[in-house]
This record gives structure tokens, sequence and C-alpha cells, in this order.
């Protein structure tokens, strides 16, 4: 029987990152993209993440307390290790003052 779970996009982004992503593929029995990929859209986002806080001179400490997160939360997103969930990017993208399809491009 064929399940469609069209959430599962959300979790390239979310918070559970690639554990859930390989339980959506393995109930969905369908993976439409592969694990490498996954993996450096999150390093992608990390790159972007940074280049634009750079740009805007902010520091990991200015952009989270704007955002009332600890200063390693973004650390942990620039390096690749951590994926914010949907609000989280958007609210990122607000305190840089872009759009989140920037970070994600």
């Amino acid at each position: 029987m064929r399940r469609n779970f069209p959430f599962a996009p959300l979790f390239v982004l979310g918070e559970f990152g690639a554990d859930m992503y390989a339980l959506y593929c393995t109930l969905a029995k369908e993976c439409k993209f592969s694990y490498y990929v996954f993996m450096s859209s999150g390093k992608k986002l990390g790159e972007n993440l940074r280049k634009w806080r750079l740009k805007k001179n902010m520091s990991q400490g200015d952009l989270a307390t704007a955002l009332s997160v600890d200063r390693a939360y973004i650390s942990n997103i620039e390096n690749g290790r951590m994926n914010p969930t949907l609000s989280t990017l958007e609210k990122i993208a607000g305190a840089l003052g872009i759009s989140s399809s920037e970070l994600l491009k």
C-alpha cells in the first residue's frame, strides 16, 4: 500500500533533519533526494547565513540576540550541524533584512 506524505519536504529544513527524512523514505518507499544532496543543502544554508550575516556586519552574538537564541545555535547552523525550522528560518531572514529564499540559494 502506497502512502502519501505531503509534509515530507518540511523535514529538509526541520530540526529533526536526516533521521526524519530517512524515516519518511522508508515509510513512503520513495526517496526523491539522495542523502548527499540532503546533507549538502544544510551546509549551503550555513554558508549563505554566514555570508549574509557578515555582509550586514553582524556577529553571531548580534544575530543570536536579535533572535533570542544562543550564539552556539547560530554557529551550529552556519557549520551545518543543525537545521532551523521554517519559522526560525523566516526569523533569521527578517533579522538580516532579506528574504528566506536568499538563505536557501
